[in-house]
């Protein structure tokens, strides 16, 4: 008897990431944000002010992808880097008064995009596709 195939993993992963960053850009248009841009700003919406270490831990982009993502938000006025409040070694991010807005709003397209996947496939499902997600992330390291 054959074993039923199942498609590769990760050609599926990376095609529902590509189809994410569409949403977003189709979403967003108006504000021609990235994956990446739209993301950070809804952990901000959230977790602002947090150091760029939190970010990095969050997100796992590399420090100088993270830099320019920054940077390319910071230059829109949306967020701002300062000194952190207790280490001299790390530096804070905080959403300004025009990007707290614009934070909250893609976070909670994010979180709706989130409940209606939710209301297709099931706690269930998404525990196992979290627990597959962490087994690549562990198998890479």
């Amino acid at each position: 008897m054959n074993k039923p195939t199942l498609p590769p993993l990760v050609p599926a992963l990376e095609h529902a990431t590509h189809a994410v960053a569409l949403w977003i850009e189709r979403t967003f248009s108006d504000l021609r944000l990235t994956q990446a841009e739209a993301h950070v700003l809804a952990f901000l919406a959230e977790h602002a002010p947090c150091s760029i270490n939190d970010l990095h831990h969050g997100f796992g982009h590399k420090r100088s992808t993270l830099t320019s993502l920054l940077d390319r938000l910071e230059h829109r006025g949306w967020v701002r880097r300062t000194a952190h409040p207790t280490s001299r070694r790390l530096v804070q991010v905080e959403l300004t008064a025009s990007g707290g807005p614009v934070a909250k709003t893609v976070a909670a397209s994010l979180h709706g995009l989130e409940e209606r996947l939710l209301a297709r496939v099931g706690p269930e499902d998404a525990a196992t596709f979290l627990r597959v997600l962490q087994a690549l992330e562990e198998g890479l390291q």
